[in-house]
Protein backbone atom coordinates (compact mmCIF):
# COMPACT_ATOMS: atom_id res chain seq x y z
CA UNK A 1 0.00 0.00 0.00
CA UNK A 2 1.12 3.55 -0.66
CA UNK A 3 2.19 5.63 2.34
CA UNK A 4 1.10 8.91 0.82
CA UNK A 5 4.65 10.30 0.75
CA UNK A 6 4.77 10.60 -3.03
CA UNK A 7 5.13 14.24 -4.20
CA UNK A 8 2.66 13.35 -6.96
CA UNK A 9 -0.24 14.27 -4.69
CA UNK A 10 -0.21 17.40 -2.61
CA UNK A 11 -3.67 18.69 -1.74
CA UNK A 12 -3.73 21.27 -4.53
CA UNK A 13 -3.04 18.48 -7.00
CA UNK A 14 -5.74 16.33 -5.45
CA UNK A 15 -8.26 19.15 -5.81
CA UNK A 16 -7.17 19.75 -9.41
CA UNK A 17 -8.10 16.15 -10.23
CA UNK A 18 -11.80 16.91 -9.68
CA UNK A 19 -13.57 18.87 -12.44
CA UNK A 20 -16.56 19.44 -10.15
CA UNK A 21 -14.40 21.57 -7.84
CA UNK A 22 -14.41 24.30 -10.51
CA UNK A 23 -18.06 23.99 -11.50
CA UNK A 24 -19.99 27.26 -11.53
CA UNK A 25 -23.64 27.24 -10.48
CA UNK A 26 -26.29 29.97 -10.73
CA UNK A 27 -27.70 31.61 -7.63
CA UNK A 28 -31.31 32.74 -7.25
CA UNK A 29 -30.40 36.38 -7.98
CA UNK A 30 -28.67 35.62 -11.30
CA UNK A 31 -25.09 35.65 -10.04
CA UNK A 32 -22.79 32.66 -10.35
CA UNK A 33 -20.50 31.05 -7.80
CA UNK A 34 -18.25 28.02 -7.57
CA UNK A 35 -20.21 25.13 -6.13
CA UNK A 36 -19.29 23.91 -2.67
CA UNK A 37 -20.19 20.24 -2.79
CA UNK A 38 -20.80 18.87 0.70
CA UNK A 39 -22.91 15.82 -0.14
CA UNK A 40 -20.15 13.21 -0.23
CA UNK A 41 -21.99 10.96 2.22
CA UNK A 42 -24.61 10.50 -0.51
CA UNK A 43 -22.31 10.24 -3.54
CA UNK A 44 -18.83 11.40 -4.48
CA UNK A 45 -17.55 12.73 -7.79
CA UNK A 46 -14.90 10.92 -9.78
CA UNK A 47 -11.43 12.40 -10.36
CA UNK A 48 -10.07 12.73 -13.88
CA UNK A 49 -7.95 9.59 -13.64
CA UNK A 50 -11.06 7.52 -12.87
CA UNK A 51 -13.12 9.23 -15.56
CA UNK A 52 -10.33 8.69 -18.08
CA UNK A 53 -10.02 5.00 -17.19
CA UNK A 54 -13.76 4.50 -17.43
CA UNK A 55 -13.95 6.32 -20.77
CA UNK A 56 -11.03 4.32 -22.15
CA UNK A 57 -12.78 1.06 -21.35
CA UNK A 58 -16.08 2.23 -22.83
CA UNK A 59 -14.46 3.63 -25.99
CA UNK A 60 -11.61 1.21 -26.74
CA UNK A 61 -11.92 -1.93 -24.62
CA UNK A 62 -15.66 -2.56 -24.33
CA UNK A 63 -16.42 -6.28 -24.37
CA UNK A 64 -18.03 -8.90 -22.20
CA UNK A 65 -15.92 -10.96 -19.83
CA UNK A 66 -15.48 -14.71 -19.36
CA UNK A 67 -17.44 -15.18 -22.59
CA UNK A 68 -15.10 -15.10 -25.56
CA UNK A 69 -11.68 -15.84 -26.99
CA UNK A 70 -11.33 -12.71 -29.10
CA UNK A 71 -8.84 -10.04 -28.11
CA UNK A 72 -11.26 -7.52 -26.62
CA UNK A 73 -12.96 -10.14 -24.46
CA UNK A 74 -9.66 -11.56 -23.22
CA UNK A 75 -8.40 -8.05 -22.42
CA UNK A 76 -11.60 -7.10 -20.59
CA UNK A 77 -11.52 -10.37 -18.64
CA UNK A 78 -7.92 -9.82 -17.54
CA UNK A 79 -8.62 -6.23 -16.47
CA UNK A 80 -11.80 -7.18 -14.63
CA UNK A 81 -10.19 -10.09 -12.81
CA UNK A 82 -7.36 -7.86 -11.60
CA UNK A 83 -9.99 -5.77 -9.80
CA UNK A 84 -10.59 -8.58 -7.31
CA UNK A 85 -6.99 -8.29 -6.14
CA UNK A 86 -7.11 -4.48 -6.06
CA UNK A 87 -10.15 -4.46 -3.78
CA UNK A 88 -8.96 -7.31 -1.56
CA UNK A 89 -5.51 -5.77 -1.08
CA UNK A 90 -7.00 -2.38 -0.20
CA UNK A 91 -8.90 -3.84 2.75
CA UNK A 92 -6.23 -6.35 3.78
CA UNK A 93 -8.19 -9.34 2.48
CA UNK A 94 -7.09 -12.84 1.51
CA UNK A 95 -8.46 -14.21 -1.77
CA UNK A 96 -7.53 -17.77 -0.84
CA UNK A 97 -9.78 -17.85 2.20
CA UNK A 98 -12.03 -14.93 1.28
CA UNK A 99 -13.91 -13.89 -1.84
CA UNK A 100 -14.81 -10.56 -3.41
CA UNK A 101 -18.15 -10.44 -5.24
CA UNK A 102 -19.02 -7.44 -7.40
CA UNK A 103 -22.59 -6.15 -7.33
CA UNK A 104 -24.51 -2.98 -8.17
CA UNK A 105 -24.69 -1.13 -4.84
CA UNK A 106 -24.14 -1.56 -1.11
CA UNK A 107 -27.76 -2.58 -0.56
CA UNK A 108 -27.27 -5.56 -2.87
CA UNK A 109 -23.98 -6.44 -1.19
CA UNK A 110 -25.63 -6.46 2.24
CA UNK A 111 -28.56 -8.44 0.90
CA UNK A 112 -26.04 -11.04 -0.26
CA UNK A 113 -24.71 -11.23 3.31
CA UNK A 114 -28.26 -11.83 4.55
CA UNK A 115 -28.67 -14.49 1.86
CA UNK A 116 -25.55 -16.49 2.70
CA UNK A 117 -26.09 -16.41 6.48
CA UNK A 118 -29.81 -17.15 6.25
CA UNK A 119 -29.43 -20.97 6.65
CA UNK A 120 -27.25 -20.58 9.77
CA UNK A 121 -28.91 -21.07 13.17
CA UNK A 122 -29.45 -18.01 15.31
CA UNK A 123 -30.56 -14.40 15.03
CA UNK A 124 -29.05 -11.25 13.56
CA UNK A 125 -28.14 -8.22 15.66
CA UNK A 126 -28.53 -4.85 13.97
CA UNK A 127 -28.15 -1.49 15.71
CA UNK A 128 -30.10 1.73 16.02
CA UNK A 129 -27.37 3.49 14.03
CA UNK A 130 -28.02 1.66 10.80
CA UNK A 131 -28.91 2.87 7.35
CA UNK A 132 -32.04 1.04 6.17
CA UNK A 133 -29.84 -1.01 3.85
CA UNK A 134 -28.15 -2.62 6.86
CA UNK A 135 -31.45 -3.38 8.56
CA UNK A 136 -34.26 -4.22 6.13
CA UNK A 137 -32.47 -7.08 4.27
CA UNK A 138 -32.19 -8.94 7.57
CA UNK A 139 -35.73 -8.10 8.65
CA UNK A 140 -36.98 -9.55 5.36
CA UNK A 141 -35.64 -12.94 6.43
CA UNK A 142 -36.82 -12.93 10.03
CA UNK A 143 -36.92 -11.01 13.33
CA UNK A 144 -33.79 -9.09 14.33
CA UNK A 145 -32.32 -8.03 17.65
CA UNK A 146 -31.60 -4.30 17.88
CA UNK A 147 -28.67 -2.91 19.85
CA UNK A 148 -29.30 0.50 21.38
CA UNK A 149 -27.62 3.79 20.72
CA UNK A 150 -26.60 5.94 23.68
CA UNK A 151 -28.06 9.40 24.12
CA UNK A 152 -25.09 10.97 22.31
CA UNK A 153 -25.61 8.72 19.29
CA UNK A 154 -22.77 6.26 19.96
CA UNK A 155 -23.38 2.52 20.11
CA UNK A 156 -24.10 0.95 23.48
CA UNK A 157 -21.43 -1.76 23.47
CA UNK A 158 -22.70 -3.19 26.76
CA UNK A 159 -26.08 -3.79 25.17
CA UNK A 160 -24.44 -5.60 22.24
CA UNK A 161 -22.66 -7.84 24.73
CA UNK A 162 -25.89 -8.50 26.63
CA UNK A 163 -27.70 -9.47 23.43
CA UNK A 164 -24.90 -11.86 22.50
CA UNK A 165 -24.93 -13.46 25.94
CA UNK A 166 -28.68 -13.97 26.12
CA UNK A 167 -29.40 -15.10 22.55
CA UNK A 168 -28.09 -17.46 19.91
CA UNK A 169 -26.67 -14.96 17.42
CA UNK A 170 -25.28 -15.82 14.00
CA UNK A 171 -24.35 -12.33 12.81
CA UNK A 172 -23.70 -8.84 14.13
CA UNK A 173 -24.48 -6.33 11.36
CA UNK A 174 -23.12 -2.86 12.09
CA UNK A 175 -22.10 0.29 10.28
CA UNK A 176 -18.40 1.03 9.96
CA UNK A 177 -19.30 4.73 10.16
CA UNK A 178 -22.71 6.35 10.48
CA UNK A 179 -24.05 8.17 7.45
CA UNK A 180 -25.84 10.56 9.83
CA UNK A 181 -23.19 11.54 12.37
CA UNK A 182 -20.02 10.01 10.94
CA UNK A 183 -19.42 8.27 14.28
CA UNK A 184 -17.26 5.14 14.04
CA UNK A 185 -17.72 2.18 16.40
CA UNK A 186 -14.71 0.13 17.52
CA UNK A 187 -15.16 -2.48 14.81
CA UNK A 188 -12.42 -4.83 15.98
CA UNK A 189 -13.70 -4.83 19.57
CA UNK A 190 -17.13 -5.69 18.17
CA UNK A 191 -15.58 -8.43 16.05
CA UNK A 192 -13.89 -10.01 19.07
CA UNK A 193 -17.14 -9.80 21.02
CA UNK A 194 -19.10 -11.44 18.19
CA UNK A 195 -16.57 -14.24 17.68
CA UNK A 196 -16.37 -15.03 21.39
CA UNK A 197 -20.09 -15.81 21.22
CA UNK A 198 -19.95 -17.82 18.00
CA UNK A 199 -21.26 -15.06 15.73
CA UNK A 200 -19.94 -13.52 12.54
CA UNK A 201 -19.66 -9.78 11.94
CA UNK A 202 -20.64 -7.81 8.83
CA UNK A 203 -19.71 -4.17 8.29
CA UNK A 204 -21.60 -1.70 6.16
CA UNK A 205 -18.59 0.26 4.93
CA UNK A 206 -20.39 2.45 2.42
CA UNK A 207 -19.27 5.53 4.37
CA UNK A 208 -15.95 4.24 5.68
CA UNK A 209 -14.25 2.93 2.53
CA UNK A 210 -13.05 6.25 1.13
CA UNK A 211 -12.21 7.92 4.43
CA UNK A 212 -10.21 5.60 6.66
CA UNK A 213 -8.05 2.52 6.23
CA UNK A 214 -10.00 -0.72 6.65
CA UNK A 215 -8.09 -3.82 7.73
CA UNK A 216 -10.14 -7.01 7.82
CA UNK A 217 -7.17 -8.85 9.43
CA UNK A 218 -6.25 -12.50 9.12
CA UNK A 219 -9.16 -14.88 9.55
CA UNK A 220 -7.37 -16.53 12.47
CA UNK A 221 -7.26 -13.22 14.34
CA UNK A 222 -10.15 -13.10 16.85
CA UNK A 223 -10.74 -9.47 15.83
CA UNK A 224 -10.98 -10.13 12.09
CA UNK A 225 -13.92 -8.82 10.07
CA UNK A 226 -15.96 -11.47 8.28
CA UNK A 227 -17.88 -9.34 5.76
CA UNK A 228 -17.21 -5.94 4.22
CA UNK A 229 -19.81 -4.28 1.96
CA UNK A 230 -19.17 -0.99 0.15
CA UNK A 231 -19.92 0.88 -3.07
CA UNK A 232 -17.94 2.83 -5.62
CA UNK A 233 -20.24 5.83 -5.82
CA UNK A 234 -19.22 6.89 -2.29
CA UNK A 235 -15.55 6.28 -3.10
CA UNK A 236 -14.92 8.52 -6.12
CA UNK A 237 -16.13 6.25 -8.92
CA UNK A 238 -19.36 6.18 -10.96
CA UNK A 239 -22.70 4.79 -9.89
CA UNK A 240 -23.48 1.11 -10.30
CA UNK A 241 -20.59 -0.84 -8.76
CA UNK A 242 -20.11 -2.31 -5.30
CA UNK A 243 -18.43 -5.26 -3.65
CA UNK A 244 -18.86 -7.74 -0.86
CA UNK A 245 -15.86 -9.39 0.78
CA UNK A 246 -16.68 -12.50 2.79
CA UNK A 247 -15.45 -15.92 3.91
CA UNK A 248 -15.11 -18.26 0.95
CA UNK A 249 -16.32 -21.35 2.83
CA UNK A 250 -19.65 -19.73 3.62
CA UNK A 251 -20.05 -18.04 0.26
CA UNK A 252 -19.42 -21.35 -1.52
CA UNK A 253 -21.87 -23.39 0.52
CA UNK A 254 -24.71 -20.91 0.00
CA UNK A 255 -26.98 -21.29 -3.03
CA UNK A 256 -26.32 -18.77 -5.81
CA UNK A 257 -27.67 -15.32 -5.00
CA UNK A 258 -29.00 -14.81 -8.54
CA UNK A 259 -28.79 -18.06 -10.53
CA UNK A 260 -28.23 -17.42 -14.19
CA UNK A 261 -25.59 -16.74 -16.77
CA UNK A 262 -22.07 -17.27 -15.46
CA UNK A 263 -23.08 -18.99 -12.21
CA UNK A 264 -23.21 -22.60 -13.43
CA UNK A 265 -20.56 -24.94 -14.82
CA UNK A 266 -23.03 -27.51 -16.14
CA UNK A 267 -26.78 -27.37 -16.69
CA UNK A 268 -29.06 -30.19 -17.77
CA UNK A 269 -32.83 -30.34 -18.11
CA UNK A 270 -33.21 -31.29 -14.45
CA UNK A 271 -30.06 -30.18 -12.65
CA UNK A 272 -27.37 -27.53 -12.43
CA UNK A 273 -23.86 -27.54 -11.03
CA UNK A 274 -22.78 -24.15 -9.74
CA UNK A 275 -19.30 -22.68 -9.74
CA UNK A 276 -17.47 -21.39 -6.63
CA UNK A 277 -17.45 -17.76 -5.52
CA UNK A 278 -17.27 -15.08 -6.74
CA UNK A 279 -18.96 -16.17 -9.99
CA UNK A 280 -21.43 -18.26 -7.98
CA UNK A 281 -23.14 -15.04 -6.89
CA UNK A 282 -22.51 -12.79 -9.93
CA UNK A 283 -25.45 -13.79 -12.09
CA UNK A 284 -25.49 -12.17 -15.52
CA UNK A 285 -23.16 -9.57 -16.96
CA UNK A 286 -21.70 -7.33 -14.26
CA UNK A 287 -21.08 -3.61 -14.58
CA UNK A 288 -17.63 -4.21 -16.04
CA UNK A 289 -16.78 -0.57 -16.67
CA UNK A 290 -18.03 0.40 -13.23
CA UNK A 291 -15.91 -2.24 -11.52
CA UNK A 292 -12.82 -1.14 -13.44
CA UNK A 293 -13.55 2.46 -12.40
CA UNK A 294 -14.01 1.37 -8.77
CA UNK A 295 -10.59 -0.31 -8.83
CA UNK A 296 -9.06 2.81 -10.36
CA UNK A 297 -10.57 4.98 -7.62
CA UNK A 298 -9.12 2.66 -4.98
CA UNK A 299 -5.70 2.98 -6.61
CA UNK A 300 -6.10 6.77 -6.56
CA UNK A 301 -6.88 6.76 -2.83
CA UNK A 302 -4.00 4.40 -2.20
CA UNK A 303 -1.58 6.72 -3.98
CA UNK A 304 -2.66 9.61 -1.80
CA UNK A 305 -2.41 7.42 1.31
CA UNK A 306 -5.37 6.68 3.55
CA UNK A 307 -3.60 8.04 6.62
CA UNK A 308 -3.22 11.38 4.85
CA UNK A 309 -6.86 11.25 3.79
CA UNK A 310 -7.89 10.66 7.38
CA UNK A 311 -5.68 13.43 8.79
CA UNK A 312 -6.99 15.92 6.22
CA UNK A 313 -10.59 15.06 7.05
CA UNK A 314 -9.96 15.31 10.79
CA UNK A 315 -8.63 18.84 10.28
CA UNK A 316 -11.79 19.84 8.42
CA UNK A 317 -14.09 18.13 10.91
CA UNK A 318 -12.49 19.75 13.96
CA UNK A 319 -12.76 23.19 12.37
CA UNK A 320 -16.35 22.65 11.27
CA UNK A 321 -17.57 21.32 14.61
CA UNK A 322 -15.89 24.13 16.51
CA UNK A 323 -17.43 26.68 14.15
CA UNK A 324 -20.90 25.18 14.37
CA UNK A 325 -20.85 24.94 18.15
CA UNK A 326 -19.90 28.62 18.39
CA UNK A 327 -23.13 29.66 16.63
CA UNK A 328 -26.11 30.13 18.91
CA UNK A 329 -29.17 28.20 17.80
CA UNK A 330 -27.33 25.42 15.96
CA UNK A 331 -27.57 21.81 17.12
CA UNK A 332 -24.95 19.36 15.80
CA UNK A 333 -25.98 15.75 16.29
CA UNK A 334 -23.93 12.84 17.55
CA UNK A 335 -20.90 12.38 19.82
CA UNK A 336 -18.89 15.52 20.49
CA UNK A 337 -15.38 14.14 19.81
CA UNK A 338 -14.53 15.14 16.21
CA UNK A 339 -11.74 12.57 16.05
CA UNK A 340 -14.25 9.76 16.59
CA UNK A 341 -16.16 10.78 13.45
CA UNK A 342 -15.82 11.00 9.73
CA UNK A 343 -16.35 14.41 8.16
CA UNK A 344 -20.14 14.23 8.49
CA UNK A 345 -22.02 16.99 10.33
CA UNK A 346 -25.77 16.70 10.67
CA UNK A 347 -27.38 19.76 12.22
CA UNK A 348 -30.46 21.89 12.64
CA UNK A 349 -30.92 25.64 12.96
CA UNK A 350 -33.51 26.84 15.47
CA UNK A 351 -36.62 28.18 13.77
CA UNK A 352 -35.58 27.01 10.27
CA UNK A 353 -36.72 23.68 8.87
CA UNK A 354 -34.12 21.41 7.37
CA UNK A 355 -35.90 21.62 4.01
CA UNK A 356 -35.68 25.40 3.91
CA UNK A 357 -32.13 25.48 5.31
CA UNK A 358 -30.82 23.17 2.59
CA UNK A 359 -32.63 25.13 -0.11
CA UNK A 360 -31.26 28.48 1.06
CA UNK A 361 -27.70 27.18 1.34
CA UNK A 362 -27.95 25.87 -2.21
CA UNK A 363 -29.72 28.78 -3.88
CA UNK A 364 -28.06 31.68 -2.06
CA UNK A 365 -24.59 30.30 -1.23
CA UNK A 366 -24.01 27.54 -3.79
CA UNK A 367 -23.54 24.97 -1.00
CA UNK A 368 -24.79 21.47 -1.81
CA UNK A 369 -25.94 19.70 1.37
CA UNK A 370 -28.45 16.93 2.02
CA UNK A 371 -31.54 17.21 4.20
CA UNK A 372 -34.16 14.85 5.53
CA UNK A 373 -33.79 11.59 7.42
CA UNK A 374 -30.98 9.99 5.40
CA UNK A 375 -32.56 6.52 5.09
CA UNK A 376 -31.78 6.04 8.78
CA UNK A 377 -35.11 6.83 10.42
CA UNK A 378 -34.54 4.88 13.64
CA UNK A 379 -31.27 6.69 14.28
CA UNK A 380 -32.55 10.14 13.28
CA UNK A 381 -35.57 9.74 15.55
CA UNK A 382 -33.23 8.76 18.40
CA UNK A 383 -30.96 11.77 17.88
CA UNK A 384 -33.79 14.27 17.59
CA UNK A 385 -35.51 12.85 20.66
CA UNK A 386 -32.38 13.05 22.82
CA UNK A 387 -30.62 16.11 21.39
CA UNK A 388 -33.54 18.19 20.09
CA UNK A 389 -32.86 21.24 17.98
CA UNK A 390 -35.37 20.69 15.19
CA UNK A 391 -38.34 22.83 14.18
CA UNK A 392 -41.59 21.03 15.05
CA UNK A 393 -44.04 21.69 12.24
CA UNK A 394 -47.67 20.63 12.07
CA UNK A 395 -47.90 17.22 10.34
CA UNK A 396 -44.15 17.30 9.75
CA UNK A 397 -41.72 14.44 9.76
CA UNK A 398 -38.71 15.97 11.52
CA UNK A 399 -35.33 15.83 9.82
CA UNK A 400 -32.00 17.63 9.70
CA UNK A 401 -29.36 19.05 7.35
CA UNK A 402 -26.18 17.10 6.56
CA UNK A 403 -22.86 18.49 5.34
CA UNK A 404 -20.24 15.88 4.48
CA UNK A 405 -16.65 16.40 3.35
CA UNK A 406 -14.57 14.83 0.62
CA UNK A 407 -10.85 14.77 -0.09
CA UNK A 408 -10.90 17.91 -2.25
CA UNK A 409 -12.63 20.09 0.34
CA UNK A 410 -10.54 22.72 2.11
CA UNK A 411 -10.55 24.79 5.29
CA UNK A 412 -11.86 27.66 3.16
CA UNK A 413 -14.82 25.45 2.29
CA UNK A 414 -15.46 24.89 5.99
CA UNK A 415 -15.45 28.63 6.62
CA UNK A 416 -17.87 29.16 3.74
CA UNK A 417 -20.24 26.60 5.26
CA UNK A 418 -20.03 28.26 8.68
CA UNK A 419 -20.82 31.64 7.14
CA UNK A 420 -23.86 30.15 5.42
CA UNK A 421 -25.13 28.61 8.65
CA UNK A 422 -24.65 31.91 10.48
CA UNK A 423 -26.79 33.56 7.80
CA UNK A 424 -29.53 30.98 8.45
CA UNK A 425 -29.55 31.72 12.18
CA UNK A 426 -30.05 35.41 11.39
CA UNK A 427 -32.85 34.67 8.87
CA UNK A 428 -30.72 36.49 6.34
CA UNK A 429 -31.88 34.83 3.13
CA UNK A 430 -33.29 37.03 0.35
CA UNK A 431 -35.56 34.75 -1.65
CA UNK A 432 -39.00 33.33 -1.06
CA UNK A 433 -39.14 29.57 -1.32
CA UNK A 434 -41.77 27.21 -2.60
CA UNK A 435 -42.24 23.54 -1.78
CA UNK A 436 -42.24 21.10 -4.68
CA UNK A 437 -43.40 17.52 -4.51
CA UNK A 438 -46.62 15.52 -4.20
CA UNK A 439 -49.45 17.82 -3.15
CA UNK A 440 -47.16 20.71 -2.16
CA UNK A 441 -47.82 24.02 -3.91
CA UNK A 442 -48.08 26.56 -1.10
CA UNK A 443 -45.40 29.25 -0.89
CA UNK A 444 -43.88 29.21 2.60
CA UNK A 445 -40.89 30.53 4.49
CA UNK A 446 -40.54 27.45 6.69
CA UNK A 447 -41.78 24.05 5.62
CA UNK A 448 -42.04 20.45 6.78
CA UNK A 449 -39.01 18.20 6.56
CA UNK A 450 -38.74 15.99 3.51
CA UNK A 451 -39.81 12.38 3.78
CA UNK A 452 -36.90 10.61 2.11
CA UNK A 453 -36.65 13.32 -0.54
CA UNK A 454 -40.23 13.33 -1.80
CA UNK A 455 -40.33 17.11 -1.29
CA UNK A 456 -37.82 19.83 -1.98
CA UNK A 457 -37.69 23.62 -2.06
CA UNK A 458 -36.55 26.13 -4.64
CA UNK A 459 -36.97 29.87 -5.08
CA UNK A 460 -40.36 31.11 -6.18
CA UNK A 461 -40.16 32.24 -9.80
Amino acid sequence: MADGSSPLFDWDQVCAEFPIACRKVPLFDGRETTILYLDHAASTHAPRCVLDRYTRFMADEYANIHRGTHLLSRTATKTFDECYTTVSSFIGGDLDRGAVVFLGNTTQAIDLVAHVVDPLPGKVIVTELEHHSNDLPYRKRGPVLRARAREDGSLDMDHVRDLLRSNQVKLVAVTGASNVTGWMPDIHALARMAHEHGALIALDCAQLLAHKRIDVRDMDDPEHIDFIAAAGHKAYSPFGSSFLYGPRWLMDQAPPYLPGGGTASRVSKRSAEFVPSPDRHQGGTPNIGGVIALAEAIKFLDKIGMQRVREHEMELTRRAMAGMKAIEGVTVYGPEDPDARLGVLTFNVAGVSDLLAAAVLSEERGIACRNGRFCAHVYVDHLLAHQGGYTAERDATPGAVRASFGIYNTVEDVDRLIEGVEMLTQKGWKGRYKVFGPGSTEVVQTEAAARCNDHWMAPEQ
